[in-house]
């Protein structure tokens, strides 16, 4: 069938082999081989024999190889079928308070006495390289004036320059000036940690309430 690969050597409409050119070939054809770049590659033959073929040799048309099927949109590469490659995101990952849902203050409705100090952590599936945090802050009441602040953690290393609480609320404020990191990349399974208190504590049922939340390169 024309339009696709026959085997060099092969006649088609005889459906056999016959001795010719390096032993294979019926001389007079012509044919390409398979994968190749789809221009036909002619096979150099002599005039037919007039044995095998009394009335002479008709060639079937032979066209260049067909496209490559398209398995995939041009914007998503496949290194095989459902196999994208590797590829890098730049999302969000929430640290989730550990204990007393974030909160200090108003002890009575469920937040954190004064001194405490509770970590906010995550732990992500695929490799994640910490590039911003983002904290706010929702403080009720006239003594809820304190803010955040600790030391951030990736795995067991301290992600600091020093020992010692650093200005988290400043540090992850939303409208904050070149406040970007480029914190030690946390691989599969390995805990991202800020471990945050506050430097005045709301009393009475006053409370501030804080959530954290991590920008990084995330490897997919």
């Amino acid at each position: 069938m024309a339009g696709y690969p026959r085997v060099i050597g092969y006649y088609p409409g005889i459906g056999n082999y016959a001795p010719g050119v390096s032993g294979w070939g019926s001389p007079g054809m012509h044919g390409y081989v398979a994968g190749a770049d789809g221009s036909p590659v002619p096979v150099a033959m002599s005039t037919p024999h007039p044995m095998l073929h009394p009335h002479g040799v008709h060639h079937m048309p032979v066209h260049g190889a067909p496209p490559p099927m398209t398995t995939s949109a041009p914007w998503r590469a496949m290194n095989a079928p459902g196999s994208p490659p590797l590829g890098e995101g730049h999302v969000p990952i929430p640290l989730n308070p550990e204990t007393f849902g974030g909160s200090w203050g108003n002890t009575t409705g469920g937040g954190a006495p004064a001194g405490t100090t509770i970590t906010f952590s995550a732990r992500p599936q695929k490799p994640f390289k910490t590039s911003r945090l983002l904290i706010r802050g929702t403080k009720s009441g006239a003594s809820a004036v304190g803010n955040l602040i600790g030391q951030v953690y990736i795995g067991t290393d301290l992600q600091q320059g020093e020992v010692g609480n650093i200005d988290l609320e400043s540090l992850g404020a939303a409208n904050a000036f070149d406040t970007w990191v480029s914190f030690k990349q946390a691989e599969p399974g390995v805990w991202i940690r800020v471990l945050a208190t506050l430097t005045a504590f709301p009393t009475t049922t006053d409370f501030e309430l804080y959530t954290v939340t991590a920008i990084g390169h995330y490897l997919h």
